[in-house]
């Protein structure tokens, strides 16, 4: 089956997200997150093993609660890039969500969650482009997808088109008040991507993608959803990228052996470097709650 999306191509995603499960394995925590974590109350000092998954954990609470998931509302829930099920997995036994799809188009994830076969969950390796769904949903998640929606050079036009397509999908998709949460890193004190890292992290880790600009994502969904909340916080991916690196040091050996020495270090650099970008300003991550408008806005250009 072939994969189709306007935003960064499946071949894309598969050379970053497809170099092997058991790879990310070594240093992501037990959730399998692939997104920042929140990291409120837990101090600096708490034991890696038990602090990464209880901060992931927390901003997958964070986003339930985005989406206004309250216990027992059983919920119909789709999860647009759902990366290895770190969603998937923690609201299958958590009575706010009934039934939820996840939507990947690396064939790796897809595999791995279809054999997980977690109980009211169904995986799909499709794009949100193709995505057709028989009923509405409750609430729609992205989280660290959005990112790899339009990509490098396309204008600020196609740009807005690519993410205005995004909001009206998930308007058709939703419900009548319907909600949505979204996680993404934006390009903050940096205009865009150019420079030596950005230059590293295009062309060896995340071929063409593209970050947005909060302007850009505001602009987009204004005519679909109302903007409920909205958090800011470089800090919380940094820490993340700094947990993430440190596991990796720990498991070289073992990456090496996975992914070969240069693998290792392409990793290592990567990690890293985006820390750096977190820490300079450069970039930041965004966690924003929407509310389905009844009706699309008819806004004057």
């Amino acid at each position: 089956m072939t994969v189709t999306t306007a935003g960064t191509t499946a071949a894309d995603i598969e050379f970053h997200y497809d170099l092997g499960n058991d790879f990310y394995a070594l240093w992501l925590d037990e959730t399998l997150a692939y997104t920042a974590a929140k990291w409120d109350g837990i101090p600096r000092d708490a034991p890696d093993a038990t602090a990464l998954p209880r901060a992931q954990r927390a901003k997958l609470d964070h986003h339930l609660d985005l989406v206004g998931a309250r216990p027992g509302d059983g919920l119909r829930l789709l999860d647009v890039g759902c990366g290895w099920g770190a969603m998937l997995a923690h609201a299958s036994g958590d009575d706010r969500v009934r039934e939820a799809v996840g939507l990947t188009v690396s064939r790796a994830q897809y595999e791995f969650l279809a054999a997980r076969a977690l109980p009211g969950v169904e995986p799909r390796l499709e794009s949100w482009e193709a995505h057709d769904p028989d009923r509405p949903y409750d609430a729609v998640m992205a989280m660290g997808s959005f990112e790899h929606f339009a990509t490098a050079g396309m204008s600020r036009a196609d740009r807005l088109d690519c993410y205005a397509r995004y909001f009206a999908a998930c308007h058709r998709w939703l419900r009548p008040s319907g909600r949505m949460s979204l996680q993404t890193i934006a390009y903050d004190g940096a205009a865009d991507g150019s420079g030596p890292i950005g230059d590293f992290v295009g062309n060896d880790v995340f071929p063409t993608a593209r970050l947005p600009r909060l302007s850009e994502i505001a602009a987009a969904c204004d005519p679909y959803f109302s903007v409920v909340a909205l958090t800011a916080s470089a800090e919380d991916y940094a820490r993340t990228l700094a947990s993430w690196s440190a596991r990796l040091l720990r498991a070289r050996e073992q990456a090496e052996q996975l992914v070969g020495p240069e693998g290792y270090r392409r990793y290592r650099r990567y990690l890293r470097a985006s820390e750096v970008t977190f820490l300079r300003g450069a970039a930041t991550l965004y966690r924003i709650g929407f509310r389905r408008r009844d009706e699309p806005l008819r806004l004057s250009a």
